[in-house]
């Protein structure tokens, strides 16, 4: 057949100026004209217009339908570009897609065969290829118009299954659809299922008559709109056809199956979730919108086709797509199949069917109200009406809302299970579209109003009234406010299967909402262990303040078959008392525990089997029948029951819940302001409960307490049922405990706040003996801790004081006493009172010593001190204090006494004296010989041949240094009184050589006034380098610091004036410790009329700044420990009596940047007079310090050294005995390096060794060996490994004269005991301990020798040695007797 050319392509032209319309008016393209060539045989042309495209002819042999020379404009197809073809296929798209795809007779494209193929081109290629028989039958495009021909697959990915080879790449993009669209469809369906619950499908209890009419709509048209379900039916009805594998050989019957029962089996799927959905649905909209919602999911397969189709996904499944969306088979016509014919209709109204059958038994069930809970769990807070509380717990369905459009009411089963007035009732109030609680009387029989509401939900149409638990519920407050109930929950608690384990967890069986639980579980769910059967009050709280002592101690009640006497299903907990059957509970109340006696409960608390009603069973006891059958919280029902303590609130069925009082706080219980007829909580108390059985797993024992058999073993000195009591406040320092949690072990880490107990010695340990100081103190540097001492009435104490190493020394001036006291941790410990004449004004000036040594305090020891006191007959009285107390030892009746002074260690006594009615213008120096103060010079200052007074003075701390006041004066012609003329201060120094003070500076002082006798406060450092004097008075006077340099020269530093207007001028005594100064001169103390200011200097800055004023009394005198932390300030006038306040700071020695605190405390044993030690650098030999020897009055005294160490170092430290009796109990000694005890212990013989610190150890194979001998001089020594009997064999290994042989001296003396010897000689080196080993020493003198091998120590057993001592150390079988010298012991062998 011919067609007019119509524009087809033309071959002279280029593009034309307006593009083609398909189906429209004539419009044309224009290819490049070289592409026109004469037709060759086979080849197709196409001619027409854009409108109308037709088939113009091929050239082959056969010829038909036209020739190379048709008049048409045409193109070979096979000569054109893939440009060329691109724009062609754009044009021709609609209708040789159907060409091509509709006479191609292949699969779905692979990839394994196109993978260097364009499909565009492909397209192209295949239309060429068609034959003209087939475009004459019409099958290019004309099966899409035919009715004979149909598309049997509809346009979605199940097609894409089907057709498709399963090696296709169409297949399995379609496999990955499906799984997406099941996988949304089966998330929404667990979703929407309860799969815990005994209504799974989650249906609500009623819906009004507009919401049952839209689910049967909506599920009518749910089946309508499911395309898939709807589409596999037709599929199952046309059956497989084997035509198709004409044109897609990859489908086969299975393929055909397969995609048949995807289809079916998603559609089924989605068409039940929608039924679940819209038949739990209570609202109209929310039944559309879910509708409409999930409706896509049918339409996943649809639109992920259209994707495919699209070309969105790629050219291949683009191809795919349009081959599957454009097949055509013949339709079937089969007169005999008419039930078939009929098929379709038949299932589409049975799935229908179906669907309404299911709704509607739903409605019927629905209407008879098997969708309400039958129980539900409620708890309502109290804290705005106190009668919600009792009527928590569970309710059961009274009536269940039976008939259209009606609600359901609960009552409280505690109020069912019990003989009680009332109910309390849950109902919907349709005045005011809300769930309310109501309480109603019996007489009622459940038709009260429920308007008439105590607590109501937020406004709601709902019918299930667990729905209200997530808006909030409202009652009235005492002013009849609406407010929010909180805490507020609300939620089915049915059983999901009567009788089965699984509400309960596994552990028990649920029967009526309860489960009947296993042994060793407890709970309405099985959710507790076993409760606690004893509580006690926490020991670190209060007990119940009342005026009434409460019990601490209550147990459950164990009726005998494994239940316990409960209320609202928790256990009972009583102490009963021998008296009268009365006895006080702690039980739940519904909300909150609560504690009572039981003489505030009805019926004093029991009820006996005999009062019980006809048909209730005894609960096996008077207490279990009263809580099981009369007990309910609300006061309402019980006008006389009350309870004392109300605890925290708490929730059954959340965290809060618990199955015992254990850990609550509690609250006294007090009338509540409205009528609520319940009591409310009140003022909190600090009291608690805790389980008294522990248990390792649920209830361990707290502090490392273990265990056993339910009872707690303490360690760590804590205490309580549990241990919880924490070992704080009783003296001993835990670093574990040193946190502000425990309030830093309630201040036994520092000094200033630590207190001893009965168990512990504040800074000690080993039963006190162990000095170990207060390293781990956590308190500010600068908080000051008070301390106050008040004397009796009238006793004017304070008026004198000093203050040395942890003692001090206060008089009681208006009683003629000084009290001596003596520091333990923080307290002040009266030691003894010394008492004068009386009316002798006795403690008028004290000064105290402790000794040389820095001493602190033990069991057996106390520091020996040197107490001189004058009194107001100028009279030195010297007394000496020890362990029993203090006794005088000296008395100085003929000095009259203006001033006196006591060195710090207590060896030199220096006084002013006064001769006749003059002034003082003698100082009388004494030193101590044998315990007693003896003459030792006197002291004048003399200026231009005359002799000036001296007025004040101040001994260093050794008596060294003395500085004094010297005034030269004149008598004044007008008034004939002497007026001073010229006032120094002179430092003088002793001179062993000529045993004599002699002058070393002076400095000249200007007084305001010409006061004769007007002393200046005075004061010299303990090491003697830091003089600070000036006058006490508030305006005008300036405080002077002298210091000496290392060069011996004094000279003046910078210091603040002294004045104070905030003070008042008094007459006190500027000699009675007005100033003091810390040991090196850092901290000074001064009074300044009636106040006292601290200073610090600060050594960068150079100058002195002021400390926050720590002290709030009227002050007198003043005295400072030597590291300057303690303050000692006497105020006779405050209080009754006077007050003595000592002001310390807390904290420690500090040490630099890689420096660590040493502390070593040495407890000496009842011979002190033979031990000494030392510290020494084991690297480079340096002696850091030395200790010892002491006197016989420091036997069982502890000693304490502290020093700062390099961190990095190693150190030995040795104690030694030269009667070689060692250290003996309770003497030992103790190592603390940054607090941490690196050595202790005692000895035997004559030496001990502690390394410590970063110490190197012996090469494998070794072990450490150590001399130490005891000579009065150096003498010769060797050691040698013995390898036979002579020294020609023996291998030398040390000697004093090195590595070889020394000469042994001839001469021998008689006896020795070396008491009196102080040279000591060491060795150290690694040996072998398999060899033998003989040390000798070679001399004609004698000395004691002990060696070591591996800590394993050598005495000999002589008492001396002489011409050749030797002694062996190692292997046994290898040590022989012989050689040089005499063998005196072997290691093994006596």
């Amino acid at each position: 057949m011919n067609h007019p050319a119509e524009s087809a392509f033309t071959s002279s032209g280029g593009i034309p100026a307006h593009p083609h319309t398909i189906g429209g008016t004539t419009s044309s393209m224009s290819i490049l004209p070289d592409r026109r060539r004469s037709m060759g045989k086979g080849e197709v042309i196409v001619t027409g217009s854009f409108s109308n495209l037709e088939y113009a002819g091929t050239n082959d042999d056969s010829g038909g339908g036209g020739s190379g020379s048709t008049g048409s404009s045409s193109i070979v197809l096979e000569s054109l570009s893939i440009r060329d073809i691109d724009r062609l296929a754009q044009a021709l798209r609609p209708l040789l897609m159907d060409q091509m795809i509709d006479d191609t007779k292949s699969d779905c494209i692979n990839d394994d065969d196109h993978d260097d193929d364009d499909p565009r081109e492909e397209f192209v290629q295949e239309i060429a290829s068609t034959s003209t028989t087939d475009l004459e039958e019409g099958r290019t495009g004309s099966r899409n118009r035919n009715p004979q021909w149909h598309a049997p697959f509809g346009e979605s990915t199940y097609s894409l299954l089907y057709l498709c080879s399963i090696d296709s790449p169409a297949f399995w993009y379609a496999v990955l659809v499906y799984i997406l669209q099941i996988t949304a469809i089966l998330l929404t369906m667990i979703d929407v299922v309860d799969w815990g619950s005994s209504n799974r499908l989650d249906l609500p209890p009623n819906v009004n008559l507009s919401v049952t009419i839209a689910q049967g709509v909506a599920l009518f048209l749910a089946v309508a709109f499911q395309s898939d379900l709807l589409e596999v039916v037709s599929k199952f009805k046309d059956g497989f056809h084997p035509e198709v594998l004409e044109k897609h050989p990859g489908a086969t019957y299975s393929t055909w199956l397969l995609s048949c029962i995807a289809q079916l089996f998603a559609g089924l799927l989605l068409l039940l979730t929608i039924y679940i959905l819209t038949v739990q649905t209570g609202n109209v909209l929310g039944i559309m919108l879910n509708f409409a919602a999930l409706n896509f999911m049918a339409d996943i397969d649809d639109v992920a086709f259209y994707l495919a189709k699209s070309g969105f996904v790629g050219d291949r499944l683009q191809v795919a797509a349009y081959r599957v969306a454009n097949f055509r088979v013949r339709k079937r016509y089969d007169p005999g199949r008419g039930f078939l014919r009929a098929w379709k209709t038949r299932i589409f109204f049975m799935i229908i069917a179906v669907l309404l059958t299911g709704w509607v038994t739903i409605v019927i069930f629905r209407f008879e109200g098997r969708y309400v809970c039958n129980t539900i769990m409620v708890n309502m807070g109290d804290d705005f009406v106190p009668s919600l509380g009792p009527f928590n717990g569970m309710y059961d369905l009274a009536f269940s809302g039976r008939g259209m459009e009606r609600r359901a009411e609960y009552v409280e089963r505690r109020s069912m299970e019990i003989d009680t007035p009332g109910r309390g009732i849950l109902g919907y109030c349709y005045e005011i579209k809300a769930w309310t609680f109501r309480i109603e009387s019996n007489d009622n029989n459940h038709k009260g109003n429920p308007c008439n509401w105590i607590a109501r939900s937020s406004e709601t149409e709902t019918y299930d009234i667990t729905e209200t638990a997530t808006s909030q519920w409202f009652v009235h407050d005492d002013t009849f406010r609406e407010v929010v109930v909180e805490p507020f929950s609300l939620f089915c608690f049915d059983c999901a299967k009567e009788g089965e384990s699984d509400d309960c967890g596994g552990k028990g069986t649920c029967r009526n909402a309860v489960c009947d639980c296993e042994n060793g579980w407890y709970g309405l769910r099985c959710e507790f262990v076993s409760p606690c059967p004893w509580i006690t009050m926490d020991a670190r709280t209060d007990k119940f303040a009342s005026t009434r002592d409460w019990a601490s101690n209550y147990q459950s009640i164990d009726l005998g078959n494994g239940s316990l006497v409960e209320a609202y299903h928790r256990p009972v907990y009583i102490h009963e008392y021998s008296r009268g059957g009365e006895y006080d509970v702690v039980m739940f109340t519904g909300g909150r525990w609560a504690l009572t006696s039981s003489k505030f409960l009805p019926h004093g608390g029991r009820i006996s089997d005999h009062q019980l009603p006809v048909g209730q069973e005894s609960a096996g006891s008077d207490i279990g029948n009263f809580f099981k059958h009369v007990y309910h919280g609300y006061r309402g029902y019980s006008g006389n029951y009350s309870v004392a303590f109300l605890s925290d609130y708490m929730e059954i069925g959340t965290h809060l819940d618990s199955s015992s009082p254990v850990g609550f706080h509690w609250y006294h219980a007090e009338e509540a302001k409205a009528n609520y007829k319940n009591q409310d909580i009140g003022k909190s108390v600090d009291t608690e409960f805790l389980c008294h059985s522990c248990d390792d797993d649920v209830n361990p024992c707290l502090y490392d307490g273990v265990c056993n058999q339910g009872k707690c073993q303490c360690s760590l000195d804590s205490f309580g049922s549990l241990c919880e009591i924490p070992p704080v406040g009783n003296g001993h320092c835990d670093p574990f405990l040193n946190v502000p949690e425990f309030k830093l072990d309630g201040g036994d880490c520092c000094e200033s706040s630590c207190e001893s107990s009965s168990q512990y010695i504040c800074g000690a340990e080993g039963e006190g003996y162990v000095s170990t100081g207060y390293y781990y103190c956590k308190q500010p540097k600068d908080e000051w801790q008070r301390h106050l001492l008040n004397g009796d009435a009238g006793s004017f104490s304070g008026f004198a004081l000093d203050l040395s190493r942890g003692s001090m020394a206060v008089s009681e001036l208006l009683q003629d006493r000084v009290r001596i006291y003596d520091k333990v941790g923080s307290s002040w410990v009266l030691r003894d009172t010394i008492m004068g004449s009386p009316n002798s004004r006795f403690g008028l000036r004290v000064a105290l010593s402790s000794g040389p040594f820095n001493v602190v305090s033990n069991p057996s020891f106390k520091a020996p001190l040197t107490v001189v006191v004058a009194d107001s007959f100028r009279i030195l009285r010297v007394y000496k204090c020890d362990f029993d107390g203090c006794t005088q030892t000296q008395e100085f009746p003929t000095l009259l006494v203006f001033d006196f002074d006591l060195s710090d260690d207590g060896t030199v006594l220096a006084a002013s004296l006064l001769v006749g009615n003059q002034a003082p213008n003698t100082v009388r120096i004494y030193d101590t010989v044998n315990g007693l103060f003896q003459f030792r010079a006197d002291v004048s200052i003399t200026r231009n041949n005359v002799t000036a007074n001296v007025l004040s003075m101040s001994l260093n701390g050794d008596g060294s240094r003395l500085a004094v006041q010297s005034q030269l004066t004149e008598v004044d012609p007008s008034t004939n009184y002497p007026v001073a003329t010229d006032e120094y201060v002179v430092v003088m120094a002793w001179n062993e050589a000529f045993d004599i003070y002699g002058v070393e500076a002076e400095f000249l002082f200007e007084s305001e006034d010409n006061t004769v006798d007007y002393a200046l406060s005075l004061k010299l450092s303990q090491d003697g380098t830091i003089l600070a004097y000036g006058y006490p008075k508030c305006l005008g006077s300036q405080l002077h610091i002298q210091v000496r340099n290392d060069a011996g020269r004094w000279g003046p530093r910078w210091a603040p004036a002294m004045n104070s207007a905030d003070c008042t001028d008094t007459e006190r005594p500027a000699r009675n410790n007005a100033l003091a100064v810390s040991a090196d001169g850092s901290r000074v103390a001064f009074r300044v009329g009636s106040k006292v200011k601290l200073m610090a200097w600060d050594s960068v800055t150079k100058s002195w700044n002021d400390v926050i004023d720590p002290f709030p009394l009227t002050h007198y005198p003043v005295a400072m420990s030597s590291n300057g932390k303690e303050i000692a300030i006497g105020a006779p006038e405050d209080g009754i009596g006077g007050v003595t306040g000592v002001f310390s700071l807390p904290g420690r020695k500090p040490c630099g940047h890689g420096m660590s605190l040493l502390r070593v405390s040495l407890t000496l044993d009842r011979l002190p007079l033979d031990v000494s030690g030392d510290l020494a650098n084991n690297r480079t030999g340096e002696i850091l310090f030395k200790q010892g020897p002491y006197s016989m009055e420091y036997a069982y005294a502890t000693i304490v050294e502290e020093t700062c160490i390099p961190a990095d170092s190693c150190y030995v430290f040795t104690m030694y005995n030269k009667r070689r009796r060692g250290l003996q109990a309770p003497g030992q000694f103790a190592l603390f390096v940054d607090g941490e005890n690196v050595g202790k212990g005692s000895f035997d013989g004559l030496f001990t060794k502690q390394y410590f610190g970063e110490c190197p150890s012996c090469p494998a194979g070794t072990v450490p060996f150590s001399m130490i001998m005891l000579a009065c001089e150096p003498i010769p020594w060797a050691l040698l490994q013995m390898v036979g009997t002579n020294n020609a064999t023996n291998r030398w290994l040390a000697s004093t004269a090195g590595n070889s042989e020394v000469v042994i001296p001839s001469t021998c003396s008689d006896h020795w005991d070396g008491t009196n010897c102080t040279e000591w000689l060491s060795y150290e080196t690694c040996l072998e301990p398999s060899e033998c080993y003989a040390f000798q020493f070679l001399s004609h003198h004698q000395a004691f020798v002990e060696i070591a091998l591996g800590g394993q120590i050598e005495r000999p057993t002589a008492n001396w040695f002489c011409y050749g001592g030797s002694s062996y150390v190692g292997n046994p079988d290898k040590c022989q007797t012989g050689g040089v010298g005499k063998v005196v012991h072997s290691v093994g062998h006596t």
